[in-house]
């Protein structure tokens, strides 16, 4: 095995979303010191935007359209501290779910055709950690271009900032203007990052586990295939029986790998659902029935293909491990079981079998705090209880001007 530490972009693009954060476990007193410091500034960023949102709200009561802005913009600060307060709490085992894929996982022994398997999945983590980066940008890009274009054509004292603030300060004269934006730019920006930063992780482990499901269905359908003059029926029925068992420890191995990642996540995924299809249903509102203006609709735009997008691929991947996992019930029954003869060793094979059935019907998944499985049912389900919000508002709206 080798034991050098494993990487690809997607594992350096998850491990610095992490570190950035704070969330990572450090191995030394100088990764403590920068841990601590991460941490710091990723609290101060996100205390800082609910209470520029909070102060904002009160000031702005009685315009419905700003409120509702800063709701939604507050429930996804708040959404990004709870997800951090509970993946800080699991950091430990976190850093334990990483070492143990690299151990069991990323430095294996494989032959040619595994390696291949292999490469796929970390082509789809590549590329899923690129269009993560790519839409937390264009997600974020809204809050950069509103004020750009708002300030277009006005006086440099009547320049608007992202995120308006209530104090008597000179902020829209330079540099505090300059200097004001680009602090609250980089707020955004950390804060954004703090929305995603669960997610990285989860999603890249989701899709090598993926993978080493593969990885096992093509091991439990070649074993059979030996071709050997010298063996005879009852050496080839050995050679199947350790084959076999060396299967069933690697699936136990993705069992207890899944339950790794089912304990550190649960609550994350659950927080993220619960709060996700409000905020979409809200975004649609804003869009379709609300008056709000061209730069701010810009705004609801960019959150709500960047939400959408994160929550795709979040479903997705979880749906990758259900259905790999399940899919070792087919592929344990098209071995050559029936070939071998009814000898001791040939019934422990048949009967070994039927338990790694029995347990590959349960499949392996991540739940929603407990309460159900994160499939693309998931997805689907969550776009029609988006369009259920939408529409009790839409009524609503429309009972309130009737009246």
């Amino acid at each position: 095995m080798d034991t050098r530490s494993y990487t690809d972009f997607s594992i350096v693009s998850a491990k610095y979303i992490t570190k950035y954060t704070g969330v990572w476990l450090p191995q030394n007193v100088t990764e403590e010191r920068q841990r601590k410091i991460s941490a710091t500034y990723t609290a101060g960023a996100l205390l800082y935007g609910i209470y520029l949102h909070v102060v904002d709200i009160y000031n702005s009561w009685g315009d419905a359209t700003r409120c509702m802005y800063l709701t939604m913009n507050m429930m996804c600060i708040g959404m990004s501290t709870i997800k951090m307060l509970i993946l800080n709490f699991n950091r430990a085992k976190l850093t334990d779910a990483f070492f143990y894929a690299e151990r069991h996982f990323w430095h294996c022994k494989y032959t040619p055709e595994e390696r291949l398997i292999f490469a796929v999945s970390v082509k789809y983590c590549t590329r899923y950690a690129i269009f993560a980066i790519a839409f937390l940008h264009l997600s974020l890009s809204g809050y950069v271009v509103t004020p750009i274009v708002e300030n277009l054509g006005r006086n440099k004292s009547d320049r608007v900032l992202p995120f308006k603030m209530w104090v008597d300060w000179p902020l829209s004269e330079t540099p505090y203007f300059e200097l004001m934006f680009t602090f609250q730019v980089i707020s955004a920006y950390v804060i954004g990052i703090s929305y995603i930063s669960p997610e990285m992780f989860l999603c890249v482990f989701n899709l090598h586990v993926m993978g080493q499901f593969r990885i096992l269905q093509y091991r439990i359908l070649n074993f059979w295939n030996v071709e050997s003059k010298e063996m005879n029926a009852i050496m080839y029925t050995d050679h199947c029986y350790t084959a076999l068992k060396k299967c069933v420890q690697h699936h136990q191995l993705i069992i207890e790998f899944c339950m790794k990642l089912e304990q550190i996540y649960t609550m994350t995924i659950f927080v993220h659902v619960a709060i996700l299809s409000l905020l979409m249903g809200l975004d649609c509102y804003e869009i379709i029935v609300a008056d709000t203006s061209r730069s701010m609709l810009l705004t609801f735009v960019f959150h709500v293909i960047g939400s959408l997008i994160h929550l795709c691929f979040l479903t997705y991947t979880c749906h990758f491990m259900i259905e790999e996992s399940t899919n070792i019930t087919t592929t344990v029954y098209s071995g050559l079981w029936c070939t071998l003869p009814m000898n001791k060793v040939g019934r422990s094979i048949r009967s070994d079998m039927k338990f790694i059935m029995i347990r590959s019907l349960k499949p392996c998944c991540l739940t929603a705090g407990g309460f159900f499985p994160v499939s693309l049912e998931t997805f689907t389900a969550l776009l029609s209880s988006t369009f259920s919000y939408f529409t009790l508002m839409r009524e609503s709206m429309m009972r309130t001007e009737g009246e």
